[in-house]
């Protein structure tokens, strides 16, 4: 159903400054469709005062009051520049109130033809920017191939296009068929899988397996079972930031050895297919400790939604040690220490994608899980992604295990690439990364499975 509201335009803009001046989220139609929409708060970065000085941050995102009128009146705005100065008024003479960095999108009711643009964005800013240096844009969903997915076997147009994706990479053999891709794809706004190959399948967990080690460093010192200290502090960095395993095995000590470990995981409910077998010897090859990428994309959505120590403990504690724990992921590495998620991908040099995100690599074995959040007209939203590339029986990489590594890698990121390009699309972004090879596969998804039924 339709909803109007009788305003003139200047009457949209008067509730408008009201309502964004009150913090709640402008509620618009696309295409004349009723939206209810809900809005996250913005994760900042690790060295960014603003966690400490705006609570608010961090926080799960709760139900908001609603707001209808023609989507005729709004346009969608990308800054297409390197910066923009977002102004208080309309020309250059008014102050600066902040630089927006390419890549921002943003609601305006100005029109095509103004040289200068009154935009806003949900919890964020108001403001005005010169025209010249935005593009609008009118958002295509993928709406036009969802009737197709509900009488196919797929959660989503994401998971059909990945399996066509394997599917075809296998056929011309620039995927080794013993090569198997696990995969969890999980939409933190909505609370919905998107796309799931072998979650529950054990893996080799390499270095992944240290975030569940910092969930019990975490758990412990809740529990004052353990008196932190500045020592700890730097182990602790150094074995997520660097993936350092002498620190790591320093940290497994200090808990109290694997089993003990493995014990107060297990009571948290959260894992089901880790286990903790062997300390990871300083050339890392440690074969044995397992976990499979539903365990670790549990961990992260609890982390996201600030409930990571339990229900023991109060919502402030659970959201101190999860901005804690998500700050420590956040964090630079080594510099040859490549993500597979965002670096090498055709969104990496994008400023407002944030990752928070831990690496694993042993031969056979290759993983990643982390949460990404983009920047969209309507707030930010997240998504967790958790992949592995897993060949069962390693002995069977023949010649230089880097070059499993990289092809694994490349392949890893170009579902990652197709992941983005369907968030993006799924909340109305201008994008057009990951977005051909998203819509190649999904077509060729729809229509193959489609023949052969």
């Amino acid at each position: 159903m339709e909803v109007r509201l009788p305003l003139s335009k200047a009457g949209i803009s008067s509730y408008l400054l009201l309502f964004s001046r009150l913090g709640v989220l402008i509620l618009l139609s696309l295409q004349f469709a009723t939206t209810f929409l809900y809005s996250k708060g913005n994760l900042q970065s690790p060295s960014d005062v603003a966690i400490n000085k705006h609570p608010s941050n961090f926080k799960q995102k709760q139900p908001i009051a609603r707001l209808f009128f023609s989507s005729k009146n709004i346009y969608y705005v990308f800054v297409s520049a390197t910066a923009l100065n977002l102004r208080s008024g309309p020309g250059v003479k008014n102050s600066v109130l902040r630089i927006l960095p390419r890549g921002t999108h943003m609601l305006s009711l100005s029109a095509q033809n103004s040289d200068w643009l009154r935009v806003y964005a949900p919890h964020n800013f108001e403001g005005w920017v010169a025209r010249k240096h935005v593009i609008f844009y009118h958002p295509k969903p993928l709406s036009t191939l969802y009737d197709k997915i509900s009488s196919l076997h797929f959660r989503s147009l994401l998971e059909a296009s990945i399996l066509n994706y394997l599917k075809e990479n296998y056929e011309l053999k620039r995927l080794n068929i013993n090569d198997k891709l696990s995969i969890i794809v999980e939409d933190l706004e909505k609370g919905e899988i998107v796309a799931s190959i072998h979650p529950d399948k054990s893996l080799k967990s390499a270095s992944t397996i240290k975030v569940p080690i910092l969930h019990a460093y975490m758990i412990q010192r809740s529990e004052g079972n353990l008196i932190e200290n500045s020592n700890h502090k730097e182990l602790i960095e150094k074995m997520i930031r660097f993936s350092s395993n002498s620190s790591t095995n320093t940290v497994i000590e200090l808990l109290g050895g694997l089993a003990k470990i493995q014990q107060i995981l297990e009571k948290t409910k959260i894992y089901k297919q880790i286990r903790l077998i062997e300390y990871i010897p300083e050339n890392g090859r440690a074969y044995r400790n397992t976990i499979s990428v539903a365990d670790l994309n549990r961990i992260f959505r609890e982390l996201w939604f600030q409930r990571i120590i339990g229900s023991k403990y109060s919502g402030e504690q659970n959201r101190q040690v999860s901005i804690e724990m998500l700050n420590l992921l956040k964090l630079p590495g080594h510099p040859w220490l490549k993500d597979r998620i965002k670096a090498g991908t055709c969104y990496s040099t994008n400023k407002t994608v944030k990752l928070w995100d831990k690496t694993g690599f042993v031969k056979g074995s290759n993983g990643n899980a982390g949460i990404v959040e983009i920047n969209t007209p309507f707030g930010r939203k997240a998504y967790s992604i958790v992949l592995f590339i897993e060949r069962k029986d390693f002995h069977s990489i023949t010649g230089n295990t880097r070059k499993w590594f990289e092809q694994a890698s490349m392949h890893m990121r170009r579902i990652s690439e197709m992941t983005y390009a369907y968030f993006s699309k799924r909340y109305h972004n201008y994008n057009e990364c990951g977005l051909p090879l998203l819509m190649r596969h999904t077509r060729n998804a729809l229509f193959k499975t489609s023949l052969n039924q």
